[in-house]
């Protein structure tokens, strides 16, 4: 007999068509209430699925704990499940916090994971939308931000669910002790008010439900949130046009600009990213007074140029924006902040290199190096340090960011005009796949 709470999760899953082209469901399984209860409930509904666990090295033995417990978890119930480790610290860019650097490796790494058919299942439920909702009130966000946690949503590539937002987490531990599960995993820095989220849970939100008897009219405005932001969203989707001039972009409404940009810079970097309101601000300006190009640094992402024909990418020598290329689809991958391209090139004619077919996987990732990168280069079996590479080839400090690196996973494969990686080595006779770097189409 299915519980209530699997109930509830089997009707938003067949409501909103969490599953549509799903063929595999990744649940992020932190060995929290949380994340168990998910992974219990989407077992219980029979959807396929795999546990993942990320080891992010920030916190010794527990951590290490953790992933113990997590492994035997799904073992003793015959789930199936993986752990992966990602080295957070090593990874961390300059100026980057620790849990901005987190939300960055597993984003990486569920790129990396996911397939045409898979999804991640993330265990964010009613008491977290709250909890964020009042964090982006505090931060200026609009509609769209205050309700970032939806349902379902892709970002960079990635297909997420969420699939508890009606539940309560009182509900979801009620479901536990009804499974006989009462040892799940905690981590004690949830309990630490230095931390935003945890001062709203531990501290505002009780006062809040003591002046308002609890906070029904909360989840009443998310809801009705949920509603405004998917109408601006379909706005703004009618609003982008292959080609805008400046003149386009001053008459959009304020409440449709900031999503248009969101649009058009996924459109052509390739990746989302939201802009901040100090990115709004100026481009309101520079649109107000425009008589001749004007540069406009983004400090969520890549430097636009403003002109009277509209806005366009410039390019850079700065750090690529991250993306997957999905080579068998698109054959050809812009990499507009430098001027230039990746592309599949069958016929030889462009410097480039060779790899196994049936080694490539469909989709790669780009982007520019990392603190700690290491690749095994062809002809070797020992990692060898990128930046003793770069030192090695001559190639200048202020250009070592903006060359593209290509990975399979979490595995260096080729960083153009300086190294392949042994990654995919050809066999004689072997079907291969011709990767090529080149100055951008028209450049």
């Amino acid at each position: 007999m299915t519980s209530p709470q699997a109930a509830r999760v089997a009707a938003v899953l067949a409501e909103q068509d969490l599953l549509a082209g799903v063929d595999r469901v990744l649940v992020g399984f932190s060995g929290g209430a949380d994340s168990t209860a998910l992974l219990l409930l989407l077992a219980e509904l029979g959807v396929p699925l795999v546990a993942h666990h990320f080891h992010h090295g920030l916190r010794g033995p527990a951590a290490d704990a953790d992933a113990a417990w997590c492994a035997r978890f799904c073992a003793e119930r015959g789930l199936p499940f993986q752990l992966r480790h990602l080295h957070v610290p090593e990874h961390r860019q300059p100026g980057e916090g620790v849990e901005a650097a987190a939300r960055r490796c597993r984003l990486a790494s569920w790129r990396a994971l996911c397939g045409s058919g898979d999804a991640v299942a993330l265990a964010h439920h009613a008491d977290d939308a709250v909890e964020d909702l009042l964090l982006r009130l505090a931060r200026g966000a609009n509609a769209s931000g205050l309700i970032a946690l939806r349902p379902r949503r892709r970002l960079n590539g990635v297909l997420f669910l969420r699939p508890l937002l009606d539940l309560r987490r009182e509900e979801l531990c009620a479901y536990l002790r009804e499974c006989g599960v009462t040892d799940w995993r905690e981590d004690h820095t949830n309990a630490d008010p230095a931390y935003r989220r945890n001062a709203v849970r531990h501290q505002l939100l009780p006062v809040f439900r003591s002046v308002f008897a609890g906070d029904a009219g909360l989840h009443r405005a998310l809801s009705a949130l949920r509603d405004d932001a998917d109408y601006l969203a379909a706005q703004a989707a009618a609003a982008l046009r292959p080609a805008m001039d400046a003149a386009d972009w001053r008459a959009l409404p304020p409440a449709l600009l900031p999503r248009v940009l969101r649009l058009w810079l996924e459109r052509e970097t390739g990746c989302d990213t939201p802009p901040l309101h100090t990115d709004i601000a100026r481009l309101r300006e520079e649109l107000a007074r425009l008589s001749h190009p004007v540069e406009i640094p983004l400090a969520a992402g890549p430097t636009v140029i403003l002109e009277p024909s509209g806005l366009r990418l410039k390019a850079s020598r700065g750090p690529l924006v991250e993306r997957l290329w999905n080579w068998q689809d698109e054959p050809v991958l812009p990499l507009p902040e430098i001027g230039a391209e990746l592309a599949v090139d069958p016929t030889g004619t462009v410097p480039g290199e060779s790899f196994a077919r049936d080694q490539l996987p469909p989709v790669l990732t780009v982007r520019s190096r990392h603190r700690g990168d290491r690749l095994i280069p062809f002809g070797s079996h020992t990692p060898k340090k990128l930046q003793d590479l770069l030192v090695d080839a001559h190639i200048p400090r202020d250009q070592r960011d903006s060359i593209p690196l290509l990975l399979a996973g979490e595995a260096i494969i080729w960083v153009p005009g300086l190294r392949r990686a042994e990654f995919a080595r050809l066999d004689p006779g072997e079907p291969s796949v011709r990767l090529c770097f080149r100055p951008a189409t028209g450049a």
